[in-house]
């Protein structure tokens, strides 16, 4: 079984300050956004963007579209370092609607590129966007839960984009829901955060009902420290429990990632074995379901924990590949005792 999501994070590049890239900071433009030429209306969301720069440099942010090229301006590439993918506050595939109170609708590409370079310090960027699906029910296969974890700012942001929120119409309201966790961002140093995860509350103040400005003033007049409450999905994987005998669990994982786990040993039919100590909380085998504390590690990509020490199947877990593959045997059914 396949647990997890692969994120693919790939090298980017800037081929000009605002004209039209190929790829980005957060992927290749190929989503259903990017692919057709506007936003239902049921499902558009409207942000404004400030950006402040300084004399002489750029957004960081490349452009396609225009009245002369493949439809509306919208975001095709966020610069990794840019001043645009530092601020937190655009995603690839945002539509750009004006700039500085100047409609884009009607300007040709090159207009809409020159616009970009003259402007002044100070832009204003007024951005439409997909809305984020609602929350999952009980019949989507998967349950909710929440933690909390703190971060650290980072100028003015804590490295993750938000989208969503309350709306006057109801069919557009939204969990606050994370859509894009910068790469080397506060968030990302910390781990837990995940794209598809819904912001609930900071330092004590409740979101449920905020819309999605008033939550962004929340996360800005924080301090330089804030905790989070994130509620975040866990698949339901019944049939772990239901298999008897050695079960292969395949998890996709991000080059690099930790599993979060802990392993420690314990004592079958005589013979030290490898279980599984604790699993960390929003961690991907948390989100995966699939595997669960006191579950028996019988390899780990193809390798016996049989004669492994608890260091070396540590070592196992931690060189694992981006599609690391575990055989286990279900604590339902070993019902190993702690060593």
């Amino acid at each position: 079984m396949l647990c997890g999501l692969r994120r693919d994070v790939k090298n980017s590049f800037d081929d000009g300050p605002y004209s039209k890239g190929n790829k980005d900071s957060q992927g290749t433009d190929n989503s259903l956004t990017s692919r057709r030429q506007s936003i239902p209306e049921d499902l558009r969301g409207v942000t404004i963007v400030e950006l402040i720069k300084k004399e002489g440099s750029t957004l960081g942010l490349t452009i396609s579209g225009g009245t002369d090229k493949d439809g509306k301006p919208r975001v095709s590439n966020l610069r990794p370092g840019g001043l645009a993918a530092r601020s937190d506050q655009l995603n690839v595939g945002d539509y750009i609607k004006s700039v500085n109170g100047i409609n884009l609708t009607k300007l040709r590409h090159e207009e809409i590129i020159s616009l970009l370079k003259n402007v002044g310090e100070r832009v204003v960027l007024e951005v439409e966007y997909e809305l984020p699906p609602s929350a999952p029910d009980s019949t989507s296969g998967v349950i909710s839960k929440t933690m909390e974890i703190c971060l650290h700012k980072e100028g003015t942001s804590f490295g993750f984009v938000m989208r969503g929120g309350s709306h006057e119409d109801w069919n557009k309201s939204r969990p606050l829901v994370v859509t894009y966790v910068r790469p080397g961002g506060p968030a990302d140093r910390e781990g837990s955060l995940k794209p598809g995860d819904r912001l609930m509350c900071v330092d004590g103040v409740p979101l449920h009902s905020a819309n999605h400005r008033d939550a962004l003033a929340v996360l800005n007049q924080c301090g330089q420290e804030a905790l989070l409450q994130i509620e975040y999905d866990v698949s339901i994987m019944d049939t772990v429990t239901n298999v008897s005998g050695p079960l292969l669990v395949e998890i996709a994982k991000s080059p690099g990632a930790a599993l979060g786990i802990t392993l420690t040993t314990a004592t079958h039919r005589n013979k030290q074995v490898i279980v599984i100590d604790r699993i960390k909380a929003a961690s991907v085998v948390d989100r995966c379901g699939a595997l669960h504390t006191g579950d028996h590690i019988l390899s780990i990509d193809g390798t016996s924990t049989e004669h492994c020490s608890v260091l070396e199947a540590t070592q196992l877990l931690a060189s694992t590949s981006d599609q690391a593959k575990l055989e286990i045997l279900s604590a339902h059914h070993s019902r190993l005792p702690n060593k």
